[in-house]
């Protein structure tokens, strides 16, 4: 279960699993425009990356919305998560062996 932590002070919304950090995104409050930048996104864990960013990029968007915040999204990582369906939970597990007929 992800929990997301707005860090007001390091201007970062953080995302974590039980026990560990597995996504951050560092943004830029404008408060005398009412709006917020979204400036860089990044999977801290390498497990699941896709998944953790397009988490922490729904949450985040959401949580904009409800301050009715004015977005502008700069990072093309967090773009790029957010035009993605919802990541399998298995999608950056590979299979090293084909199987077999």
């Amino acid at each position: 279960m992800y929990t997301m932590l707005n860090n007001q002070e390091s201007s970062k919304y953080d995302l974590y699993l039980p026990g560990k950090l597995v996504a951050a995104l560092h943004y830029k409050l404008e408060p005398d425009a009412n709006e917020v930048l979204f400036i860089y996104c990044e999977a801290i864990e390498p497990t699941q990356a896709d998944r953790h960013r397009w988490e922490l990029m729904r949450r985040a968007v959401e949580d904009a919305k409800g301050r009715r915040l004015k977005l502008t999204i700069t990072c093309p990582i967090g773009r790029k998560a957010l035009e993605q369906r919802a990541p399998r939970a298995d999608a950056d597990h590979q299979h090293a062996e084909e199987p077999q007929a």
